[in-house]
């Protein structure tokens, strides 16, 4: 019960920290109106990625403290296939190929925290295994192979969002893709495309 309370309160603390840069970001974004000052705008994009980066450990911990602490199946099973479909993340199959659509960039590869893709991604891929199972059809498994990354970009957002596509992590996207669908990912029987 102790590890429980110490659990819940550093959650608390984080989501406060949250709370915290998102009212600086507000502060720094109406003093960017108001000047129109390249310093108030860099310090806005600052609070706010300070702000992301302490919801993904917010989010990453809430969903261990969930999924470990839910021992009702159905219940489990059931929050596991909300993660996926809050993230809208969609698996198909047709002439060979296999399709992964998730709607979200890609983080850095530089970055510390990419679970939030890891694991509601290889949910995805697990679930659409196990319809596939259920309903007797085919589950691809490639010897070798290619993956394609296409990238999507909103038009109606800023081209600096555009980014360079050498620096992207994609190496959680191909373990979960490995887990179920490759032989291996070694530069033998895989390429990489962008």
């Amino acid at each position: 019960m102790e590890l429980l309370e110490h659990q819940l309160l550093e959650v608390q603390r984080v989501a406060g920290v949250v709370q915290d840069k998102l009212t600086e970001a507000q502060s720094a974004k109406t003093l960017y109106d108001r000047n129109a000052s390249s310093f108030q705008y860099g310090r806005l994009l600052d609070c706010m990625m300070e702000a992301s980066e302490h919801a993904e450990w917010l989010t990453d911990r809430l969903r261990g403290f969930v999924l470990r602490n839910t021992f009702n199946s159905p219940l489990k099973e059931d929050y596991c296939l909300k993660l996926v479909q809050i993230h809208e993340i969609r698996v198909e199959y047709d002439d060979c190929i296999l399709k992964a659509e998730l709607p979200m960039l890609l983080p850095h590869r530089k970055k510390k925290y990419t679970d939030y893709i890891y694991k509601p991604f290889f949910l995805a891929l697990q679930n659409w295994c196990e319809e596939r199972q259920q309903q007797g059809k085919e589950i691809p498994v490639y010897e070798k192979a290619t993956v394609c990354f296409i990238h999507e970009y909103d038009k109606k957002m800023p081209e600096t969002r555009i980014r360079d596509h050498d620096n992207i992590e994609e190496k959680q996207v191909v373990d979960a893709l490995g887990m179920y669908f490759l032989v291996s990912d070694s530069g033998r029987y895989l390429d990489t495309y962008h």
